[in-house]
């Protein structure tokens, strides 16, 4: 049964700085001056809760991620939680003259829990990029028993000077030795980390000639989502940069195996993947395709009039790593449950064997959608 939807996922800004509460932090940050760069280090202290950028199963092999902001509204989903966030970090955001600074934000892994700082070794600025080099580092004093467990250092970097380049690369190197140049344009949080699938591989199980239903006046939900405009997966901006990603799997499941039965669960998960605050519209905002001679229809209608279906025009602040979870049970009355006009909604005819489509139109920038198998 659709028994909620609600926020995806544990805040990512609960989770970035979820070691800061009462770890170290600097109290005399570091700055510097360059290659006529000024720049000054503030370390937000570690953390032992596995970020959503870490690589699934391996986050070792990740070197980390890196994060630019450009205002303190960027920020606000970051450091506005004034039980979580330390005064130092809110004093350090606040202390920033964006006007003439920007901020960038570091997050690597160590193997023990003596990694507790992002070591900065260089700042530069060109006509091109703000470039920098920095590494996860171990803080402990010889001798000190470090507990054996993986640990996620971060820190800002607030970078000071006139007419800021738009790109930032850092080469950055885990406690492992791992090392990457990092895209501060690159997506907070890696797609392909995202538990779930896509699309299913091969052929539909079945084909409908066209979706038929015999009761008198009955109309289809409208198709509110573009054929044309439609990304599977993964959703991207004008600029080619990821902002949503959706995923479809059988709800706590690791395999990624995209054909359902009749009566069995079946979850959705829109994430905001990016490093900015993004809006959606209310969760219920999808179409539930059926692939068909026809083309992709939609499986619910109404005996009322279809176009009447209200939906609320408000947006909802969706911060990086949250979005929606939808879970369904595969009937009839599972698929429309929980929803704004469940009980003006039929399913007509009966589900039907073949590919189902899972579409949000909430989203800024086009539409989204994920496939998978029904096989009745």
């Amino acid at each position: 049964m659709h028994r909620r939807s609600s926020l995806a996922g544990l805040s990512l800004g609960t989770l970035l700085l979820a070691g800061c509460a009462g770890a170290p932090t600097d109290p005399d940050d570091e700055t510097a001056d360059r290659s006529a760069t000024e720049y000054t280090v503030h370390q937000l202290g570690d953390s032992f809760t596995e970020p959503q950028w870490a690589t699934a199963g391996q986050p070792t092999e990740s070197a980390g991620v890196v994060a630019r902001f450009e205002s303190r509204d960027e920020l606000r989903w970051l450091v506005d939680d004034r039980e979580t966030t330390p005064e130092a970090v809110t004093a350090f955001v606040d202390e920033t003259d964006f006007s003439s600074a920007t901020l960038l934000y570091l997050q690597s892994v160590g193997p023990t829990g003596c990694y507790r700082e992002i070591v900065v070794d260089e700042v530069v600025i060109d006509d091109n990029a703000i470039t920098a080099t920095a590494s996860a580092v171990d803080t402990s004093e010889e001798g000190t028993f470090c507990t054996q467990a993986l640990t996620y250092p971060s820190a800002f970097i607030r970078v000071t000077g006139d007419d800021l380049p738009a790109a930032t690369r850092v080469t950055l190197t885990n406690g492992s030795g791992v090392t990457a140049e990092i895209d501060a344009d690159a997506p907070l949080i890696d797609p392909d980390t995202l538990a779930g699938g896509v699309q299913p591989d091969g052929n539909p199980p079945a084909v409908p000639t066209a979706l038929d239903c015999a009761t008198d006046g009955f109309e289809r939900h409208p198709t509110y989502v573009d054929n044309d405009s439609i990304e599977y997966g993964t959703l991207t901006n004008d600029d080619g940069a990821s902002t949503f990603a959706l995923r479809a799997r059988t709800p706590g499941d690791a395999v990624d195996d995209l054909t359902f039965e009749r009566g069995d669960e079946i979850e959705f998960r829109l994430v905001n993947v990016s490093s900015t605050y993004l809006t959606t519209g209310n969760e219920h905002k999808y179409n539930l395709h059926l692939q068909t001679e026809n083309g992709w229809e939609e499986v619910r209608g109404t005996t009322g009039d279809a176009d009447r279906l209200p939906y609320t025009d408000i947006g909802i602040g969706q911060p990086p790593g949250e979005g929606f979870t939808w879970s369904f049970e595969l009937t009839e009355d599972g698929l429309l449950a929980g929803h704004a006009h469940e009980d003006d909604l039929t399913i007509c005819p009966d589900l039907q064997p073949g590919r189902c489509r899972f579409a949000y139109w909430g989203v800024p920038d086009g539409h989204i959608a994920v496939q998978f198998d029904y096989v009745g």
